[in-house]
């Protein structure tokens, strides 16, 4: 009550962040399956079908029809994702799972159910119970802020300093449950998943999506690499390489063409403003460290490509198609099993630096072959 001013302060800088990252998230453009138009196609899906491949994982999952919605992102990765913000009824609207759309133009339908039933299990059965309290978080690391400095009757810079610590401290406490829990959830979830149509969709999704990784790594360092990339900021660059992507199937020549016309096409295009001479004045410093950080991811996929990659295209009858089957996915099993310093992908992840949540991909595909006999089991059950 005495200090006022530093009372907002010390709750913005508790509930800031968070609210900024969730206000961003917001922003994202999406769309309810049921809001689509009638005319709208997503490679051979439509409203129609979305809404019954959603409904029937529901069913054959055993979860209840809550209306928790089902939204399409315009993105070119090959990603997905559940949200529940844990704000109660603040920013509800935003709950939900996650499909982006270039998942539906790459996945035959039982691969997308084996994704919409992933991130159900994040939804619904495997999450931190302290996830679905962040309103409760954020009170906490402002009220602890507030407490401290009244305790040791702070005041002046030191006050500020103590508001600016005690946030980081409650957060970073908070997530210890998710940093110790969060790969063993990711294991869950790819089981829930393969629940809804078996291994085999679940392993050919795994697949396609360590596939067109390597891909998109690929053509980035080649961008990065070119000539014409020089002339634009890290941010102008990442978004010519995958605002070039085309949703649905494309070669490794086609992409790389596409993202080359559009580097050239913006280094063209620029021109000197007052505008931007003083975001260079002001960000030049941190463009610099984007750009040594970028030029050190496309260095570390340039070495992967030394690395012995396990020859897996081979196993399949059409090598740009990804369909393994009774036959070939035991082969693929036994490849893996038989080398396994090779990569299945020249990704990061291979050589087991991942992202300290989501398990490699080979790891994930070995876990559903070695689990096949459990997830039908407990399929059956739910039938």
């Amino acid at each position: 009550m005495n200090e006022p001013i530093l009372s907002l302060i010390a709750i913005a800088i508790a509930a800031g962040p968070f609210t900024r990252d969730i206000l961003m998230f917001a922003s994202v453009k999406r769309t309810r399956i049921q809001d689509l138009k009638e005319q709208t196609r997503f490679g051979q899906y439509d409203k129609h079908l979305l809404q019954t491949l959603y409904h029937d994982t529901l069913t054959k999952l055993k979860l209840p029809d809550l209306g928790v919605p089902l939204f399409i992102v315009a993105n070119r990765s090959m990603n997905a994702a559940a949200m529940h913000v844990g704000f109660g009824s603040f920013f509800k609207a935003i709950n939900g799972i996650y499909l982006h759309r270039q998942l539906l133009h790459k996945l035959e339908p039982k691969e997308v159910q084996d994704m919409i039933g992933h991130e159900l299990g994040h939804y619904f059965k495997y999450y931190i119970i302290i996830d679905r309290f962040r309103i409760l978080t954020v009170s906490l690391a402002a009220l602890a802020s507030l407490w401290v400095i009244q305790a040791i009757h702070l005041d002046g810079m030191f006050a500020y300093i103590v508001i600016s610590m005690v946030p980081s401290l409650v957060w970073w406490i908070s997530g210890l449950p998710y940093a110790k829990n969060a790969t063993a959830i990711e294991y869950l979830c790819d089981d829930f998943g393969a629940q809804v149509g078996g291994i085999i969709p679940s392993i050919n999704g795994l697949m396609k999506l360590g596939a067109e990784a390597e891909l998109q790594s690929i053509v980035m360092q080649q961008a990065v690499m070119s000539k014409a990339a020089g002339n634009l900021d890290t941010t102008d660059l990442i978004e010519s390489v995958y605002g070039s992507i085309p949703y649905g199937s494309a070669s490794r020549e086609e992409i790389e063409k596409l993202v080359q016309a559009e580097i050239k096409k913006r280094a063209t295009d620029q021109k000197v403003t007052l505008a931007g001479f003083l975001d260079f004045v002001w960000n030049s410093e941190q463009e610099v460290e984007n750009k040594e950080m970028l030029v050190e991811q496309v260095k570390e996929i340039e070495r992967l490509q030394t690395k012995p990659r396990l020859d897996w295209e081979a196993l399949l009858m059409d090598p740009v198609h990804i369909d393994l089957d009774q036959e070939s996915l035991p082969m693929l099993i036994a490849m893996i099993e038989r080398d396994p310093n090779h990569y299945l992908f020249r990704l990061p992840e291979g050589s087991d630096r991942t992202d300290g949540v989501h398990p490699p991909l080979k790891s994930r595909i070995l876990y559903l072959w070695q689990n096949r006999n459990e997830i039908e089991q407990t399929a059956t059950l739910n039938r």
